[in-house]
């Protein structure tokens, strides 16, 4: 149960976070840019360079997820991601436990953010 336990609660820690800067970036027109390096995620204003926000993410897997300011990171604007893009779709993120518990996150190509790959049946 607490292998499970890890995964669900930085499930919720990182989704949270990805829809809170997608938020933020819409409200305030900016573009902030959530950088995924080892098992940690950076959210960073591009305009500024300026650290916003860091979490670390224990169960952080794999990143599907490329633009083109560089791979595993995505970049929210006003609009969405998918000015920056490399896959019109959009991508996800696999977290995976100890004992191989998973769960995915999708962020399509609006920013929107939810449980599941992107798009639906692709898998990493």
């Amino acid at each position: 149960m607490w292998d499970h336990s890890r995964v669900n609660r930085d499930f919720s820690k990182l989704k949270v976070l990805l829809l809170n800067t997608r938020h933020q970036a819409i409200i305030e027109n900016k573009t902030l840019v959530a950088r995924f390096v080892d098992r940690q995620v950076v959210i960073t204003d591009n305009n500024t360079d300026k650290t916003i926000q860091t979490l670390n993410i224990p169960t952080l897997h794999q990143v599907n997820y490329n633009t083109t300011l560089g791979d595993n990171m995505i970049v929210f604007d006003g609009l969405g991601t998918s000015a920056y893009n490399k896959r019109i779709h959009g991508g996800h993120i696999r977290l995976k436990s100890w004992l191989g518990f998973r769960k995915n996150i999708a962020v399509n190509c609006t920013g929107y953010v939810y449980e599941g790959v992107y798009p639906n049946g692709l898998g990493i």
